[in-house]
Protein backbone atom coordinates (compact mmCIF):
# COMPACT_ATOMS: atom_id res chain seq x y z
CA UNK A 1 0.00 0.00 0.00
CA UNK A 2 1.64 3.28 -1.09
CA UNK A 3 2.51 5.58 1.60
CA UNK A 4 1.19 9.38 1.34
CA UNK A 5 3.96 12.42 0.68
CA UNK A 6 3.79 13.49 3.68
CA UNK A 7 3.03 17.38 3.14
CA UNK A 8 5.11 18.80 6.11
CA UNK A 9 8.67 17.25 4.55
CA UNK A 10 10.97 19.27 3.18
CA UNK A 11 10.54 17.31 -0.25
CA UNK A 12 6.57 18.31 -0.23
CA UNK A 13 7.28 21.77 0.15
CA UNK A 14 5.50 23.98 2.77
CA UNK A 15 2.35 22.78 4.30
CA UNK A 16 -1.31 24.33 3.49
CA UNK A 17 -3.77 22.62 5.62
CA UNK A 18 -6.08 23.85 3.47
CA UNK A 19 -4.98 23.23 -0.37
CA UNK A 20 -6.93 21.42 -2.35
CA UNK A 21 -3.84 18.58 -2.55
CA UNK A 22 -3.75 18.67 1.12
CA UNK A 23 -7.91 18.19 1.50
CA UNK A 24 -7.51 15.39 -1.22
CA UNK A 25 -4.24 13.76 0.58
CA UNK A 26 -6.20 13.85 3.88
CA UNK A 27 -9.03 11.86 2.57
CA UNK A 28 -6.73 9.15 1.01
CA UNK A 29 -5.32 8.52 4.02
CA UNK A 30 -9.13 8.85 5.86
CA UNK A 31 -9.85 5.92 2.99
CA UNK A 32 -6.94 3.96 4.39
CA UNK A 33 -7.94 3.24 7.78
CA UNK A 34 -11.65 3.02 7.39
CA UNK A 35 -10.78 0.45 4.08
CA UNK A 36 -8.53 -1.76 7.31
CA UNK A 37 -11.59 -1.20 10.03
CA UNK A 38 -13.52 -3.08 7.36
CA UNK A 39 -11.37 -5.40 6.22
CA UNK A 40 -11.32 -6.34 10.14
CA UNK A 41 -15.59 -6.20 10.46
CA UNK A 42 -15.02 -8.50 7.40
CA UNK A 43 -13.15 -11.05 8.50
CA UNK A 44 -14.81 -10.85 12.22
CA UNK A 45 -18.36 -11.14 10.27
CA UNK A 46 -17.16 -13.69 7.80
CA UNK A 47 -16.73 -16.39 11.07
CA UNK A 48 -20.32 -16.09 11.48
CA UNK A 49 -21.62 -16.15 8.43
CA UNK A 50 -19.54 -19.34 7.16
CA UNK A 51 -21.74 -21.22 9.99
CA UNK A 52 -24.26 -22.83 7.23
CA UNK A 53 -26.37 -24.49 10.47
CA UNK A 54 -27.02 -20.99 11.86
CA UNK A 55 -28.27 -19.86 8.35
CA UNK A 56 -31.45 -17.57 8.73
CA UNK A 57 -31.33 -17.08 12.56
CA UNK A 58 -31.02 -13.34 13.92
CA UNK A 59 -27.26 -13.12 14.43
CA UNK A 60 -26.35 -15.13 11.12
CA UNK A 61 -28.60 -11.97 8.96
CA UNK A 62 -27.24 -9.61 11.64
CA UNK A 63 -23.42 -11.15 10.02
CA UNK A 64 -24.41 -11.01 6.79
CA UNK A 65 -25.49 -7.64 6.69
CA UNK A 66 -22.44 -6.67 8.09
CA UNK A 67 -20.32 -8.66 5.70
CA UNK A 68 -21.94 -7.54 2.71
CA UNK A 69 -21.84 -3.41 4.17
CA UNK A 70 -17.88 -3.60 3.95
CA UNK A 71 -17.07 -5.66 1.16
CA UNK A 72 -15.65 -2.51 -0.56
CA UNK A 73 -12.64 -2.86 1.22
CA UNK A 74 -10.36 -4.40 -0.50
CA UNK A 75 -11.06 -2.31 -3.71
CA UNK A 76 -10.80 0.85 -2.34
CA UNK A 77 -7.35 -0.06 -1.01
CA UNK A 78 -6.78 -0.57 -4.93
CA UNK A 79 -7.89 2.51 -5.61
CA UNK A 80 -5.68 4.04 -2.93
CA UNK A 81 -2.82 2.49 -4.86
CA UNK A 82 -3.94 3.85 -8.78
CA UNK A 83 -4.51 7.51 -6.87
CA UNK A 84 -0.97 7.62 -5.76
CA UNK A 85 0.97 5.49 -8.31
CA UNK A 86 -0.84 7.10 -11.28
CA UNK A 87 0.38 10.47 -10.46
CA UNK A 88 1.21 12.50 -13.37
CA UNK A 89 2.94 15.25 -11.44
CA UNK A 90 5.29 12.19 -10.07
CA UNK A 91 7.65 11.20 -11.82
CA UNK A 92 8.36 7.71 -11.77
CA UNK A 93 11.83 6.04 -12.84
CA UNK A 94 10.93 2.50 -13.54
CA UNK A 95 14.51 1.32 -11.62
CA UNK A 96 13.61 3.45 -8.38
CA UNK A 97 10.04 2.38 -8.60
CA UNK A 98 10.45 -1.62 -8.14
CA UNK A 99 13.85 -1.01 -6.02
CA UNK A 100 11.34 1.04 -3.67
CA UNK A 101 8.10 -1.89 -4.28
CA UNK A 102 10.90 -4.72 -3.70
CA UNK A 103 11.81 -2.88 -0.61
CA UNK A 104 8.29 -2.35 1.05
CA UNK A 105 6.84 -5.92 -0.13
CA UNK A 106 9.65 -8.48 -0.15
CA UNK A 107 10.09 -8.38 3.32
CA UNK A 108 6.56 -8.52 4.60
CA UNK A 109 5.78 -10.99 1.78
CA UNK A 110 8.27 -13.81 3.23
CA UNK A 111 7.92 -12.97 6.95
CA UNK A 112 4.43 -13.32 7.10
CA UNK A 113 4.04 -16.06 4.54
CA UNK A 114 6.10 -17.97 7.10
CA UNK A 115 4.71 -16.76 9.91
CA UNK A 116 1.26 -17.90 9.12
CA UNK A 117 2.52 -20.93 7.21
CA UNK A 118 3.54 -21.82 11.11
CA UNK A 119 0.74 -20.59 12.83
CA UNK A 120 -1.70 -22.31 10.87
CA UNK A 121 0.34 -25.57 11.84
CA UNK A 122 0.08 -24.12 15.67
CA UNK A 123 -3.35 -23.98 15.26
CA UNK A 124 -3.80 -27.36 13.95
CA UNK A 125 -2.48 -28.91 17.02
CA UNK A 126 -4.31 -26.49 19.47
CA UNK A 127 -7.43 -27.73 17.94
CA UNK A 128 -6.68 -31.55 17.26
CA UNK A 129 -2.89 -32.49 18.91
CA UNK A 130 -1.94 -33.14 15.37
CA UNK A 131 1.51 -31.65 13.66
CA UNK A 132 1.27 -31.05 9.91
CA UNK A 133 3.96 -29.14 7.67
CA UNK A 134 2.92 -30.85 4.41
CA UNK A 135 0.31 -28.26 2.79
CA UNK A 136 3.19 -25.52 2.94
CA UNK A 137 4.79 -26.11 -0.57
CA UNK A 138 0.92 -26.12 -1.83
CA UNK A 139 -0.13 -23.21 -0.14
CA UNK A 140 2.55 -20.81 -1.53
CA UNK A 141 2.24 -22.28 -4.71
CA UNK A 142 -1.72 -21.47 -4.14
CA UNK A 143 -0.67 -17.35 -3.38
CA UNK A 144 -3.06 -17.87 0.31
CA UNK A 145 -0.52 -18.96 2.76
CA UNK A 146 -3.09 -17.50 5.21
CA UNK A 147 -6.58 -16.27 3.77
CA UNK A 148 -6.17 -12.61 4.00
CA UNK A 149 -2.07 -13.32 2.29
CA UNK A 150 -3.82 -13.24 -0.93
CA UNK A 151 -3.87 -9.63 -1.54
CA UNK A 152 0.09 -9.23 -1.01
CA UNK A 153 0.30 -11.70 -3.94
CA UNK A 154 -1.76 -10.12 -5.94
CA UNK A 155 -0.33 -6.49 -5.33
CA UNK A 156 2.91 -8.05 -6.62
CA UNK A 157 1.75 -8.58 -10.01
CA UNK A 158 -0.17 -4.96 -9.96
CA UNK A 159 3.67 -3.39 -8.65
CA UNK A 160 5.64 -5.46 -11.79
CA UNK A 161 3.22 -3.38 -14.80
CA UNK A 162 2.60 0.13 -13.17
CA UNK A 163 5.07 1.28 -14.95
CA UNK A 164 3.53 0.28 -18.18
CA UNK A 165 0.13 1.11 -17.41
CA UNK A 166 1.24 4.28 -15.99
CA UNK A 167 2.67 5.26 -19.37
CA UNK A 168 -0.59 4.01 -21.07
CA UNK A 169 -2.66 6.18 -19.09
CA UNK A 170 -0.78 9.02 -19.54
CA UNK A 171 -0.97 9.18 -23.38
CA UNK A 172 -4.78 8.18 -23.43
CA UNK A 173 -7.75 10.83 -23.30
CA UNK A 174 -10.49 10.43 -19.95
CA UNK A 175 -13.01 9.26 -22.39
CA UNK A 176 -10.36 5.92 -23.29
CA UNK A 177 -9.62 5.67 -19.25
CA UNK A 178 -13.62 5.72 -18.94
CA UNK A 179 -13.58 2.75 -21.00
CA UNK A 180 -10.86 1.10 -20.01
CA UNK A 181 -12.76 0.70 -16.27
CA UNK A 182 -15.82 -0.14 -17.75
CA UNK A 183 -13.99 -2.91 -19.97
CA UNK A 184 -11.56 -4.15 -17.76
CA UNK A 185 -14.37 -4.46 -14.73
CA UNK A 186 -17.32 -5.77 -17.03
CA UNK A 187 -15.01 -8.44 -17.90
CA UNK A 188 -14.33 -9.31 -14.35
CA UNK A 189 -18.27 -9.28 -13.37
CA UNK A 190 -18.31 -11.81 -16.45
CA UNK A 191 -15.67 -13.80 -15.21
CA UNK A 192 -16.95 -14.13 -11.52
CA UNK A 193 -20.12 -15.42 -13.22
CA UNK A 194 -18.10 -18.01 -14.84
CA UNK A 195 -16.48 -19.15 -11.93
CA UNK A 196 -19.47 -19.07 -10.27
CA UNK A 197 -21.48 -21.39 -12.57
CA UNK A 198 -18.43 -23.70 -13.00
CA UNK A 199 -17.22 -23.63 -9.59
CA UNK A 200 -13.80 -22.36 -11.00
CA UNK A 201 -10.62 -21.54 -9.13
CA UNK A 202 -8.69 -18.27 -9.51
CA UNK A 203 -5.41 -19.56 -11.63
CA UNK A 204 -1.94 -18.54 -10.83
CA UNK A 205 -1.53 -15.81 -8.35
CA UNK A 206 0.69 -13.60 -11.10
CA UNK A 207 -2.56 -13.28 -13.28
CA UNK A 208 -4.51 -11.68 -10.42
CA UNK A 209 -3.86 -8.35 -10.84
CA UNK A 210 -5.62 -8.14 -14.30
CA UNK A 211 -9.20 -7.71 -12.92
CA UNK A 212 -8.09 -5.30 -10.09
CA UNK A 213 -6.78 -3.04 -13.06
CA UNK A 214 -10.09 -1.39 -13.11
CA UNK A 215 -10.17 -0.09 -9.72
CA UNK A 216 -6.28 0.70 -9.94
CA UNK A 217 -7.50 3.35 -13.04
CA UNK A 218 -10.88 4.18 -11.66
CA UNK A 219 -8.85 5.35 -8.50
CA UNK A 220 -6.76 8.01 -10.09
CA UNK A 221 -9.87 9.33 -12.17
CA UNK A 222 -11.97 9.73 -9.49
CA UNK A 223 -9.72 11.45 -7.50
CA UNK A 224 -9.06 13.96 -10.44
CA UNK A 225 -12.63 13.81 -10.94
CA UNK A 226 -12.48 12.39 -14.41
CA UNK A 227 -14.67 9.58 -13.37
CA UNK A 228 -17.84 10.32 -10.88
CA UNK A 229 -20.25 8.64 -9.77
CA UNK A 230 -23.99 9.68 -9.24
CA UNK A 231 -25.11 9.91 -6.15
CA UNK A 232 -23.17 7.37 -4.27
CA UNK A 233 -24.60 7.35 -0.70
CA UNK A 234 -27.33 6.00 -2.48
CA UNK A 235 -25.43 3.72 -4.71
CA UNK A 236 -23.41 2.50 -1.84
CA UNK A 237 -26.67 1.54 0.63
CA UNK A 238 -28.31 -0.18 -2.56
CA UNK A 239 -25.19 -2.01 -3.47
CA UNK A 240 -24.78 -3.42 0.12
CA UNK A 241 -28.92 -4.16 0.61
CA UNK A 242 -28.57 -5.84 -2.82
CA UNK A 243 -25.87 -8.10 -1.81
CA UNK A 244 -27.41 -8.81 1.48
CA UNK A 245 -30.40 -9.91 -0.30
CA UNK A 246 -28.32 -11.98 -2.82
CA UNK A 247 -26.26 -13.93 -0.21
CA UNK A 248 -29.82 -14.68 1.75
CA UNK A 249 -31.50 -16.01 -1.83
CA UNK A 250 -28.50 -17.90 -2.99
CA UNK A 251 -28.09 -19.95 0.61
CA UNK A 252 -29.95 -22.46 2.32
CA UNK A 253 -29.93 -24.34 5.84
CA UNK A 254 -26.37 -26.00 5.75
CA UNK A 255 -25.21 -24.91 2.23
CA UNK A 256 -24.12 -20.92 1.83
CA UNK A 257 -23.47 -19.89 -1.59
CA UNK A 258 -21.06 -16.64 -1.10
CA UNK A 259 -21.32 -15.75 -5.13
CA UNK A 260 -22.49 -11.71 -4.44
CA UNK A 261 -19.13 -11.50 -2.06
CA UNK A 262 -16.64 -11.67 -4.59
CA UNK A 263 -15.18 -8.61 -5.14
CA UNK A 264 -16.69 -8.71 -8.85
CA UNK A 265 -19.82 -9.83 -8.43
CA UNK A 266 -23.07 -7.34 -9.88
CA UNK A 267 -23.23 -5.32 -6.89
CA UNK A 268 -19.76 -5.03 -5.34
CA UNK A 269 -18.09 -3.13 -8.02
CA UNK A 270 -20.83 -0.55 -8.06
CA UNK A 271 -20.43 -0.98 -4.42
CA UNK A 272 -16.84 -0.09 -3.78
CA UNK A 273 -16.93 2.74 -6.70
CA UNK A 274 -19.23 4.26 -4.78
CA UNK A 275 -17.54 3.99 -1.30
CA UNK A 276 -14.34 6.09 -3.05
CA UNK A 277 -16.23 8.13 -4.38
CA UNK A 278 -18.21 8.83 -1.32
CA UNK A 279 -14.81 9.30 0.99
CA UNK A 280 -13.39 11.30 -1.60
CA UNK A 281 -16.65 13.79 -1.22
CA UNK A 282 -16.99 14.05 2.36
CA UNK A 283 -14.72 16.78 3.44
CA UNK A 284 -15.46 16.02 7.45
CA UNK A 285 -13.95 12.68 7.94
CA UNK A 286 -11.24 12.77 10.08
CA UNK A 287 -7.51 11.79 8.20
CA UNK A 288 -6.37 10.33 11.44
CA UNK A 289 -2.89 10.97 9.60
CA UNK A 290 -1.04 8.72 12.39
CA UNK A 291 -3.11 5.90 12.30
CA UNK A 292 -2.79 5.66 8.47
CA UNK A 293 0.72 4.64 8.07
CA UNK A 294 -0.39 1.59 10.32
CA UNK A 295 -3.15 -0.01 8.16
CA UNK A 296 -0.64 -1.89 6.29
CA UNK A 297 0.57 -3.96 9.02
CA UNK A 298 -3.38 -3.98 10.99
CA UNK A 299 -3.98 -5.99 7.53
CA UNK A 300 -1.18 -7.89 8.22
CA UNK A 301 -1.22 -9.11 11.85
CA UNK A 302 -5.37 -8.83 12.74
CA UNK A 303 -6.24 -12.37 11.81
CA UNK A 304 -3.66 -13.51 14.99
CA UNK A 305 -5.95 -11.79 16.76
CA UNK A 306 -9.16 -12.87 15.28
CA UNK A 307 -7.94 -16.79 16.07
CA UNK A 308 -6.94 -15.88 19.52
CA UNK A 309 -10.61 -14.52 20.18
CA UNK A 310 -11.83 -17.33 18.36
CA UNK A 311 -10.29 -19.79 20.63
CA UNK A 312 -9.94 -18.11 24.05
CA UNK A 313 -13.25 -16.05 23.85
CA UNK A 314 -16.80 -17.15 24.50
CA UNK A 315 -18.30 -20.42 22.91
CA UNK A 316 -21.24 -18.14 21.47
CA UNK A 317 -21.12 -15.04 21.42
CA UNK A 318 -24.53 -13.17 22.07
CA UNK A 319 -26.43 -10.31 19.60
CA UNK A 320 -23.94 -10.40 16.90
CA UNK A 321 -25.73 -6.57 15.73
CA UNK A 322 -23.52 -5.35 19.10
CA UNK A 323 -20.76 -8.19 19.37
CA UNK A 324 -18.89 -7.68 16.14
CA UNK A 325 -18.67 -4.39 16.18
CA UNK A 326 -17.43 -4.36 19.74
CA UNK A 327 -14.66 -7.04 18.27
CA UNK A 328 -14.22 -5.20 15.39
CA UNK A 329 -12.80 -2.35 17.51
CA UNK A 330 -11.01 -4.97 19.54
CA UNK A 331 -8.67 -6.51 17.23
CA UNK A 332 -8.78 -3.30 15.20
CA UNK A 333 -6.85 -1.73 18.29
CA UNK A 334 -4.99 -4.62 19.17
CA UNK A 335 -3.62 -4.79 15.66
CA UNK A 336 -2.86 -1.33 15.53
CA UNK A 337 -0.99 -1.03 18.78
CA UNK A 338 1.06 -4.46 17.90
CA UNK A 339 2.00 -2.28 14.36
CA UNK A 340 2.69 0.77 16.00
CA UNK A 341 5.25 -1.21 18.06
CA UNK A 342 6.82 -3.08 15.34
CA UNK A 343 7.35 0.04 13.43
CA UNK A 344 9.37 1.48 16.67
CA UNK A 345 12.34 -0.67 16.43
CA UNK A 346 14.54 -0.83 12.95
CA UNK A 347 14.40 -4.67 12.77
CA UNK A 348 10.95 -5.07 12.41
CA UNK A 349 9.86 -1.49 11.11
CA UNK A 350 10.02 -3.21 7.60
CA UNK A 351 7.63 -6.00 8.46
CA UNK A 352 4.77 -3.89 8.63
Amino acid sequence: MPQRLNASSPSAGPALSLSPLNDRLDRLDAARWLAALAVVLLHCAAQAVSDAQAYGSKDWLAANLYDSAVRWCVPVFVMISGALLLNRDRPLDARQFYARRAARICAPLIFWTLFYLAWRSVLDWWDDGRIDFSFWPRKIAEGAPYYHLWYLYMIVGLYLFTPMIRALYHRSQPAARRLWVVGILGVAILDALYRQALDAGQGFFLTWFLPYLGYFVAGRMIYDAELRIPRPGLMLILSVLATAWGVFTLSESGKLNLYFYDYFSITVPFMSLAAFQWIMDTPRLPPLSTLAPLTFGVYLIHPLFLDLVDRTGPAIMPNAAWSLPVQTVTVFGLSAASCWLLRRHPATRKLV
